[in-house]
């Protein structure tokens, strides 16, 4: 290769610039209809349907694949129950970026055609979402991939991309909701919302920190299951005890790989946990579409029945701001 090629294709590389495809700032909404219909005075949503494939983790998963961008890997892997596998495949081929994404053969997502369309190489795995994280994590350490699974390796950019999400809903209300509902699989999201209030305490900018609430699917979260025992450390659930439907497959482990920070959260917090079955979710889901005009993912509601779980449980929390965190669904 000629010196003066050489140069340019170095200058070329140089040159590239990372494209983050308008993820955040989504959508922070009062929903008065349905905050009537369940007798939640103050009820409002921080919409993450607008980031690019219609979930939080968009909001990761470009932390994600920019680090691995910056790190001149070319290519990332995931295990994943569907919706942050979308996302990083998605990040990926944005920033032309291949991606491996390993995904339970039994389960039910329906954004593989989604994930063909981003170039995404779908791998099935036998087991459950665990198995397909520890395939994942296993395959990029032997090829030299990056490994975009969670662990205490990824959790620091988790935290750090879920933070944001604080930030915003306190430019938007200029103030500390009394709380925050969150969906909880994995528990990042939620820890990470913490962390970004603790650190805007710090800062001094509020004086206050809300109580973090987490649902997830019925017996089916170590997090939610620990919590309600009592426990200040989070154990797993049996594997042969779950049970995955189309609807809860997104919340549903029996390991929570940042179980433990989201149980710290809760407690520092003085935070509630509860279940949301199947049903629940589904039909807060469709209240929310009729009654609001906002096209929600099912589990993305079960922050919200924790929330109305809770306030009936304690009355005295009825009058402050509460904020739920929901998910958009693609058709």
């Amino acid at each position: 290769m000629s010196g003066s090629l050489e140069r340019a294709l170095a200058a070329t590389v140089a040159e590239r610039r990372f494209l983050w495809d308008g993820v955040g700032n989504t959508i922070f909404t009062q929903l008065r209809n349905v905050g009537r219909e369940l007798k939640v005075k103050k009820l409002f949503a921080k919409f993450e349907g607008g980031n690019p494939t219609g979930t939080q983790k968009d909001r990761v998963a470009y932390q994600q694949v920019y680090d691995a961008f910056q790190r001149g890997f070319e290519t990332i892997a995931i295990g994943t129950c569907g919706n942050y596998g979308t996302a990083i495949a998605n990040a990926a081929y944005q920033n032309g970026l291949k991606s491996k994404v390993y995904i339970p053969k039994d389960y039910h997502t329906r954004r593989v055609e989604e994930l063909a369309h981003l170039d995404a190489e779908v791998i099935w795995v036998e087991g459950k979402y665990e198995d397909a994280v520890a395939r994942a994590s296993a395959e990029a350490r032997a090829n030299g991939w990056y490994d975009s699974n969670p662990g205490e390796h990824s959790a620091p950019l988790g935290m750090r991309a879920y933070a944001e999400i604080a930030r915003e809903i306190y430019r938007s209300m200029r103030r500390v909701p009394e709380t925050v509902s969150v969906p909880v699989g994995n528990g990042t999201t939620l820890a990470g919302i913490f962390a970004g209030f603790k650190e805007l305490k710090a800062q001094g900018r509020t004086a206050e920190l809300p109580r973090m609430v987490a649902g997830s699917s019925h017996r089916g979260n170590p997090i939610i299951a620990s919590f309600k025992a009592g426990r200040d450390k989070v154990e797993d659930l049996r594997p042969e005890e779950l049970h995955e439907t189309a609807i809860n497959e997104p919340l549903v482990n029996y390991h929570s790989f940042d179980g433990q920070i989201a149980l710290d959260a809760l407690r520092e917090s003085g935070g509630f946990a509860e279940y949301a079955s199947d049903r629940n979710m589904v039909n807060y889901a469709r209240m929310i579409r009729e009654q609001e005009g906002i096209n929600v993912l099912p589990a993305s509601t079960s922050g919200l029945r924790a929330l109305v779980k809770t306030l009936e449980a304690h009355a005295d929390l009825a009058d402050g701001d509460h904020v739920v965190i929901l998910t958009g669904r693609r058709c």
